[in-house]
């Protein structure tokens, strides 16, 4: 083996802590500020996961599509009761001109039974 293999072994072979090691790690970690966490913070980490955002996407495409959805039937239902509405007023007009035209014939039949030709 070489110098360096050497070194290297020396460096990386398991030693014992140092007396008092623990204890000075412990005290350090109880001199660090406590972070208190809030509220806040768990639902913006919740809310940072990436399939969260996808399904959040994903939902808000379903809900868009659904109310354009909603929104066309709404339009076509419209549209049917206005054609409805139009047609029965056509047809009053055409009962009113079937009506007068009926009596006109009537009065020609009553007038005289001799037929105008």
């Amino acid at each position: 083996m070489n110098r360096w293999e050497e070194k290297l072994r020396e460096a990386l072979c398991r030693k014992a802590a140092p007396d008092g090691f623990s204890e000075r790690v412990l005290a350090r970690i109880r001199e660090l500020p406590v972070h208190e966490e809030r509220p806040w913070d768990r639902i913006r980490a919740f809310i940072a996961r990436p399939a969260l955002r996808w399904a959040t996407a994903m939902l808000c495409l379903v809900i868009a599509g659904s109310l354009v959805y909603r929104a066309r039937q709404e339009r076509q239902h419209r549209e049917g009761e206005i054609a409805r509405m139009q047609v029965k007023q056509a047809l009053r007009i055409a009962s009113l001109k079937l009506n007068v035209a009926r009596r006109k014939v009537q009065e020609i039949n009553r007038g005289g039974s001799q037929s105008p030709l």
